[in-house]
């Protein structure tokens, strides 16, 4: 059986770009992907029918080195990216420099990076909807990190196409939320299934404030064990699962690592007996589920 006979049970991954332009991850250890890799990365991905790329204008040399596979390939993808902090002005100058350094003429999405700078500029809104109109985009969205966020945006009526947040076995924060969205016609992208890597720890390894997740840790990998599962297909396939859920934005350092992710869709049958298991693994604290705290707790 093919790769893209097994990944098309659950084609539901956008692969992450954030590695091939700057260094990435609690458990990256070699940096930035060399573009030689990047490419067989982006070869085998196509190979396996997944086609949408997650990028952001602050990921680096991301899109460029994305740009240069397109263009020397010849290859189509959904690409999404997300606009930085900048003035408003510049808005419309920094899309036309991403889509030239993509080799695209349009996005398929496009984010905003960061709900603060749209509650400090509400106009953007405005702004993306006409680059929408004018054939620049096709779906406008923002990426979240609090409920809090998402809750403001429903309540101010804000039309949203397509929307970005952290989810996963451990960080389900959001998840009472999925089938107002989809009611309301939103597209539902999903990151940090594996919480930039931390479910990979050794649990003998936890420091500081991460040891209040070592119980969780050794029962995952003890799940792991017992049915014979690796704990990314665990993490994987509970977000493939959730029937909400459009894609789910995976990063990786390599062309093995995504050779494995790909594989773990042959496991969704295992990990579906042991939803219920896995949903008890929800964790409270933001300080262990968010990686923009981290910098803090590990102080």
């Amino acid at each position: 059986m093919t790769l893209k006979c097994i990944f098309n049970r659950a084609n539901k991954v956008a692969l992450g770009t954030a590695q091939f332009g700057m260094n990435y991850g609690i458990n990256n250890l070699r940096g930035k992907i060399p573009r030689d890799e990047v490419f067989d990365i982006l070869n085998l991905a196509l190979k396996s029918g997944i086609n949408t790329l997650d990028t952001a204008y602050s990921y680096g040399e991301s899109e460029t080195l994305i740009g240069e596979f397109i263009a020397e390939n010849k290859k189509d993808f959904h690409v999404i990216s997300k606009l930085p902090k900048c003035e408003l002005s510049e808005v419309g100058n920094i899309l036309n420099s991403s889509l030239l350094k993509l080799n695209i003429d349009a996005f398929y999405g496009y984010m905003i990076h960061n709900f603060q700078y749209y509650i400090e500029n509400p106009e953007i809104w405005n702004i993306l909807e006409t680059l929408k109109s004018n054939g620049k985009i096709e779906k406008i969205g923002i990426s979240l990190y609090y409920p809090y966020e998402l809750e403001y945006l429903i309540k101010n009526g804000i039309e949203m196409d397509l929307i970005q947040v952290p989810y996963s076995i451990f960080d389900q924060r959001f998840e009472q939320y999925f089938s107002k969205l989809k009611n309301n016609n939103v597209e539902i992208h999903v990151r940090s299934v594996f919480l930039q890597g931390l479910v990979f720890k050794n649990p003998d390894e936890l420091l500081g404030h991460f040891k209040k997740i070592k119980e969780k840790i050794v029962h995952l990998n003890s799940i792991s064990t017992k049915l014979n599962v690796p704990i990314a297909a665990l993490c994987i396939n509970f977000a493939i699962l959730n029937e909400f859920v459009d894609k789910v934005v995976v990063g990786v350092d390599s062309a093995d690592n995504l050779h494995d992710i790909i594989l773990s869709s042959k496991y969704h049958l295992k990990v579906n007996n042991v939803l219920n298991e896995l949903s008890n693994f929800k964790e409270k604290d933001e300080n262990i589920i968010l990686p923009v705290n981290w910098k803090v707790i590990t102080k």
